[in-house]
């Protein structure tokens, strides 16, 4: 009997071509064949954006190669956080558990694999809350994939028992804040500004589910495994997408090994060697980006650029 698959869970707004990658992708895996995907489209804003849409779910509707196809169509726009927050809510509530892609994280040979035997492995461990895609470029390479106590949204999977810890209390959320212990642990150090992204939606500015996420993986001191390479790559750099960061900050999102890896953690704790050394390139990321932004100022005022 082969094993079950969980379902992939693809949201998509305005952009036909980067969905079509991705679906490719997937459809490209061994597992394909016995994966359900459910497709969750955004609707449109207004005028401007409605021929894309419609784009978007001709490209769902062609969708074949899959066990079975899905699709989740809004009639108005709700926005990458509620769809999201909403969706992944909806299928792990019916399956229990749900493998998670954004139509820009294109999926590279492994990645189901690796999502159903990792869901499989910790499914009954509470102190596991997901499982990740993306793996940092961090100097050393880790021989196994390893557990830190980060959060990534580049192609992700969780379960019902742990998505039901995901909510938002203004109140706590506000506690938290005005504790500085508690800020530096949560901005890894100072190595990145997570507590001013969690003010942010305090203060009604963003509606960041994945800080919100974060926050709550954070207070609950839960973990996540993340791959020994990378089994995803973005390809939202264009300015089609709602994420404001650059492709420099986050490295290369794909190594060249892209092979199954069969090593695992004996143990679920924090790899703290690979989780400082992932804080390191997040820290060192950031302040690249910092000088390139002050460097590309200082030229515009020259008349350099």
């Amino acid at each position: 009997m082969k094993a079950s698959r969980a379902p992939v869970v693809v949201f998509a707004y305005r952009r036909p071509r980067h969905l079509e990658k991705v679906l490719k992708a997937l459809g490209g895996q061994p597992e394909a064949g016995e994966t359900q995907v459910i497709l969750f489209l955004d609707g449109a804003r207004g005028s401007s954006d409605r021929s894309d849409v419609a784009a978007v779910k001709k490209v769902a509707e062609e969708t074949k190669g899959f066990r079975d196809v899905r699709i989740c169509t809004a009639e108005k726009n709700k926005g990458l956080a509620r769809s999201i927050t909403e969706g992944v809510g909806t299928i792990c509530r019916e399956h229990g558990e749900a493998i998670v892609l954004e139509d820009d994280i294109v999926p590279l040979p492994g990645f189901l694999s690796f999502m159903n035997e990792a869901l499989g492995k910790y499914r009954d461990n509470r102190n596991v809350m997901q499982i990740s895609g993306y793996a940092y470029p961090i100097p050393n390479e880790p021989l196994s994939h390893v557990f830190l106590p980060l959060t990534s949204c580049w192609g992700w999977a969780t379960w019902q028992r742990a998505w039901t810890e995901y909510h938002w209390d203004r109140e706590k959320a506000q506690k938290d804040l005005q504790n500085p212990d508690f800020v530096h642990r949560f901005d890894l150090g100072g190595a990145y500004p997570y507590s001013q992204l969690l003010q942010d939606v305090v203060r009604g500015k963003s509606d960041s589910w994945g800080v919100i996420w974060y926050w709550n993986v954070f207070r609950r001191g839960g973990v996540s495994l993340f791959p020994s390479n990378s089994l995803v790559e973005n390809i939202g750099w264009d300015g089609t997408g709602e994420h404001a960061e650059s492709q420099e900050f986050f490295g290369k999102t794909a190594t060249e090994d892209r092979g199954v890896i069969t090593k695992w953690p004996q143990d679920i704790k924090i790899n703290q060697e690979n989780f400082q050394e992932a804080c390191d390139f997040i820290r060192c990321s950031r302040e690249k980006k910092k000088k390139q932004g002050i460097l590309a100022k200082l030229g515009k005022k020259l008349g350099l650029n």
